[in-house]
């Protein structure tokens, strides 16, 4: 019974799974591939950059939401900041914003520079359209500055997830080259199903008593303040 907007929505995926809950799902993206295929997932999606609020449609500006949705996005813009302070202005006074980014502080990533490797990748928390990483504390520290209040911060766990590129180029190798045929191939697969079955509900207790160190992402909720 929420109404949502999903900065960055990218094909929908993620909306339609909050329309099948019963919520009203608006999504912006900046790329018209992305927004032809999420209208067909959402109620209503328009190519906007959200760093630029000039850019939006006047049938957006006008709309206030329960949650605002920033799903893996502030760490693919030069200006987060910006982007916090624009996407405040969409919600209620009761509203809350949803964000999740990637751990760039993961013992993998550790692990890597002390031996002296940081190697960007085609997915993950060295994403090679990453432009900004965070920590926990430069996370925390972003919002507090843009004027938001952390309500939650639960996170996925960086256990399995670490070791994603070869698996999935085992698994499916017409992936080695970055492009797969499918990539949600590996989602739709048995491996995948049973990890999240029998696997992922442990990794991720055990991360929430390190976050710092064994979260892939943290996940947050906050509310303006």
């Amino acid at each position: 019974g929420l109404k949502i907007l999903d900065v960055g929505c990218g094909y929908g995926c993620l909306g339609e799974a909050m329309t099948n809950k019963g919520n009203i799902v608006f999504g912006i993206d900046i790329s018209p591939e992305a927004v032809e295929k999420a209208r067909k997932r959402i109620h209503f999606a328009c190519e906007a950059d959200a760093t630029k609020p000039g850019s939006l449609p006047v049938e957006l500006r006008e709309e206030k939401f329960d949650v605002v949705v920033l799903s893996d996005i502030i760490e693919h813009v030069y200006d987060p900041m910006a982007l916090l302070i624009n996407v405040k202005t969409f919600l209620k006074e009761d509203g809350e914003l949803l964000l999740s980014v990637p751990n760039v502080a993961s013992w993998a990533t550790r692990l890597n520079l002390l031996f002296g490797r940081w190697e960007y990748t085609i997915s993950g928390v060295l994403d090679r359209g990453h432009i900004r990483f965070f920590t926990l504390n430069s996370i925390k520290r972003l919002l507090k500055t843009a004027q938001f209040e952390i309500i939650d911060i639960s996170v996925t766990p960086h256990f399995i997830r670490a070791f994603a590129g070869p698996l999935r180029n085992w698994l499916f190798p017409d992936s080695m080259d970055g492009a797969p045929s499918d990539p949600t191939a590996l989602m739709k697969s048995k491996y995948y199903k049973f990890y999240l079955a029998y696997i992922y509900r442990a990794e991720a207790l055990i991360a929430s008593f390190w976050k710092r160190m064994f979260a892939f992402q943290f996940i947050i909720r906050a509310k303006a303040c």
